[in-house]
């Protein structure tokens, strides 16, 4: 095939080299002043870097919240409301009971994996019902209930718990978890 087109004298195509990189972006930013039109390249570094703005800008605030959390456990969080099952040394289970004036809550009952169908939990469960003040309030998933009822917990409404309680025992209308009450 022949060429049609010829360059002037002294012009001549080559391979871009690595040191062209910064020319060419010049260029490309530069290739139509006259209109104002940046070229689409223009448009995917600026997206890019807001994009990696963005980020960063979420990296601190998680990094803030993060540390907040962890100055919270750490320093802030009063564990005395929690009752602990010691074996040899470890704890293998744990319940939160806190008491108020006219009512308690029971939070977080939990026994390690290895150590469950050993009625520590249903000992725990005794164990806070003489230390808390009725009514006692909790709530649980759908498989627990019968768990608790052994106790003589029953399943009420979300509206039948006193004010406020609703949004502390997360159960609100459409929630995974059912309050129950004892007393």
């Amino acid at each position: 095939m022949q060429n049609r087109y010829y360059l002037p004298p002294a012009f001549f195509i080559r391979r871009a080299r690595s040191r062209d990189k910064w020319k060419i972006k010049q260029l490309l930013l530069t290739w139509n002043e006259a209109n104002n039109i940046l070229p689409i390249n223009f448009y995917s570094l600026a997206l890019i870097l807001l994009c990696c703005v963005f980020l960063w800008f979420n990296a601190i605030v998680f990094a803030i919240i993060i540390f907040i959390y962890l100055l919270y456990e750490v320093r802030l969080k009063d564990y005395s409301d929690f009752w602990v099952i010691d074996y040899n040394g470890a704890v293998v289970g744990c319940a939160e009971l806190r008491v108020f004036k006219k009512y308690s809550l029971i939070f977080n009952l939990c026994v390690k994996k290895e150590f469950r169908r050993q009625k520590l939990a249903s000992c725990m469960i005794e164990h806070l019902i003489l230390e808390a003040r009725e009514p006692i309030y909790l709530s649980c998933f759908k498989e627990l209930i019968p768990f608790y009822t052994r106790f003589g917990f029953i399943v009420i409404h979300p509206e039948a718990l006193p004010e406020g309680l609703q949004l502390v025992l997360g159960a609100t209308p459409g929630a995974p978890v059912i309050p129950m009450k004892l007393g």
